[in-house]
């Protein structure tokens, strides 16, 4: 049973520095894709340009001493800042803003008329450009726009403020004119109830002088409540833009001695906007700093999920953790081949020194010691969980370096479906293992000597249909007893063991078996599954090799055979 160590291993520094090595492409793609898109979009965006004009806003209070008085207290400061958030909203609604919109007939410009037909997304559209804020530790208020015309954002913005300041203005005009017309008629009613209560002293209740006068305090009292709704009405559906409403409005304040000291308005502007000289945005530097800054990020954490996702064995100890008590062979390192596809399958004998030839001398002093604890291992399969993960390259490696320890070395390609052994030794096909299971050919005419000493080879022969059956036959026990009795060595190149039964049938009748697994291809699943497959036929396993292992993603590797051999390996 696997321990909590073995299910969750811990990490070091290296294990995620080995991550970075081996997903560098993925950060790298990632990076260059970020920085490249918010490259090209920031350099194609269209330049806007910011003009701010600024407003002073006092408080409700119409008079300044009293204003002050209130500003002292504690409580209107919060009743202030809400006052002042409203009159932010306010500039920035469909009253103010949208009739900015409106006035200087904005849906007919380009930005605004390319976006969409309808009125009401246009002022959406244009809300956005609009930026209303307090300027903080104030009672100021800065309405910035931004257009791609400078000249245009700074009319804007002077409109806005205009329009706000006038509006603000007819709402106090107002107020005020309804405020001393509700104080006139409640003076007016009051003294007719006043009247009311000395002549009830002297009349009766229906003496014609009191019953008019009650009459008309009924009528005083509708009229005050129609000035209420008519003045209620008058507020909220005011016509701003009549002027002339405005001036008359204005001279009856001004005649009015009580209003007279006062502040006419308690909005004023106080730096109007002008056009800027540069762009505000696109901020190209910073944009492409953010994108650098975001490419690497995203780039690290990408790698890092991919390689969390992946669950294929990518290093030496993945491959560790997985097999538990099963014998780890080694690595084999990544090769290219060179001239022609079957140097890769025949390193072992053309090339004197390289990391991958020294691995093969490993992997066979490992075999050779397995067969001496075990006293016996006449015959070996080599077999791979699927198809592509190297097992025909590592048995004919294997095969090689055991011929050039002096043993007499057969190696008999049993994958009748993709068979590659008489290419890699540039052998005609017509005579191999097939014929000899279907024909009875002798076991001499099949044999073939290659250019290695010590080393002869059995190629697949003409496809059959049954392989299965052929290979579970008498006449396969007797060319494996046979070749036991010829040969100090038989090594067998199988087709996956997980796709197809003749690896599992081979491994039944023959002393060992090696499973080779491809770098950064096998998953743990697929392994898992092998390992089982392998278990059931009752088979010596003598271990395991990891294949197509990268130096450059493993560095310690890497640094020591780069030291020791250089970058080539010297051919014979």
């Amino acid at each position: 049973m696997e321990t909590q160590s073995e299910l969750f291993p811990e990490k070091n520094i290296k294990d995620y520095f080995q991550v970075l090595v081996r997903r560098r492409w993925v950060t790298a793609s990632f990076f260059t894709i970020c920085v490249t898109v918010v490259t090209l979009g920031t350099f194609l965006m269209t330049p806007l340009y910011r003009s701010e004009v600024k407003i002073i806003i006092e408080g409700e209070n119409t008079n300044v001493r009293s204003a002050e008085e209130s500003a002292s207290s504690g409580s209107s400061v919060d009743l202030f800042e809400y006052y002042l958030s409203t009159q932010i909203a306010l500039i920035k609604s469909d009253a103010i803003s949208g009739k900015v919109f409106d006035e200087l007939g904005l849906d007919k410009t380009p930005r605004y008329a390319e976006k969409t037909g309808l009125a009401k997304l246009l002022k959406n559209s244009f809300s956005k450009d609009v930026y209303v804020e307090q300027v903080k530790g104030s009672r100021m208020i800065m309405i910035g726009v931004e257009n791609p015309d400078s000249k245009m954002a700074s009319d804007i913005a002077n409109r806005l403020a205009d329009v706000y300041v006038r509006d603000n203005l007819m709402r106090r005009a107002l107020v005020f004119i309804r405020n001393q017309r509700m104080a006139s008629l409640n003076d007016e009613f009051l003294r007719l109830q006043s009247k009311l209560d000395s002549l009830s002293n002297r009349f009766g209740p229906k003496h014609p002088e009191m019953i008019a006068l009650r009459n008309e305090i009924r009528t005083m009292a509708r009229r005050i409540e129609n000035e209420r709704t008519k003045g209620s009405d008058l507020l909220e559906n005011a016509p701003m833009e009549d002027q002339a409403l405005l001036e008359d409005t204005l001279h009856k304040i001004q005649e009015s001695s009580v209003f007279s000291s006062s502040r006419m308005n308690n909005v004023g502007v106080i730096d109007r906007a002008s056009p800027a000289a540069t762009p505000t945005k696109p901020k190209k530097a910073r944009n492409i700093l953010l994108g650098i800054f975001m490419g690497l990020l995203g780039g690290l954490f990408l790698s890092f999920l991919v390689d969390y996702l992946d669950d294929t064995i990518k290093t030496d100890e993945d491959l560790k953790r997985k097999l538990g008590k099963v014998t780890y062979l080694g690595s084999l390192f990544s090769e290219k081949a060179s001239g022609n596809g079957a140097d890769l399958e025949r390193m072992a004998a053309l090339v004197v020194d390289s990391p991958s030839v020294e691995a093969y001398r490993l992997i066979r002093m490992n075999v050779l010691w397995f067969a001496t604890r075990e006293n016996t291992l006449k015959d070996l399969v080599v077999v791979s969980p699927g198809p592509g993960e190297g097992k025909t390259t590592v048995s004919s490696n294997l095969a090689i370096v055991l011929a050039q320890a002096n043993l007499k070395v057969l190696y008999v390609d049993t994958d009748f479906r993709r068979g590659r052994v008489h290419e890699i030794y540039g052998f005609m096909n017509d005579k191999g293992l097939g014929e000899y299971l279907t024909e009875g050919l002798p076991l001499d005419q099949v044999i073939r000597k290659t250019e290695t000493p010590n080393l002869s080879i059995i190629t697949n022969g003409k496809s059959v249909i049954d392989s299965a059956q052929l290979l579970g036959s008498q006449r396969m026990a007797e060319f494996i007893r046979d070749t036991r009795k010829r040969f100090n060595m038989v090594i067998y190149d199988t087709p996956p063991v997980t796709i197809i039964s003749d690896a599992s049938i081979m491994m039944s009748q023959v002393d060992g078996c090696l499973l080779s697994i491809r770098c950064g291809y096998t998953t743990g699943r697929i392994l898992n599954r092998a390992l089982t497959l392998i278990a059931e036929s009752k088979t010596k396993l003598v271990g395991v090799v990891l294949n197509d292992v990268r130096m450059n993603d493993n560095t310690s590797y890497n640094k020591y055979y780069k030291k020791y051999y250089g970058k080539v390996g010297v051919r014979r």
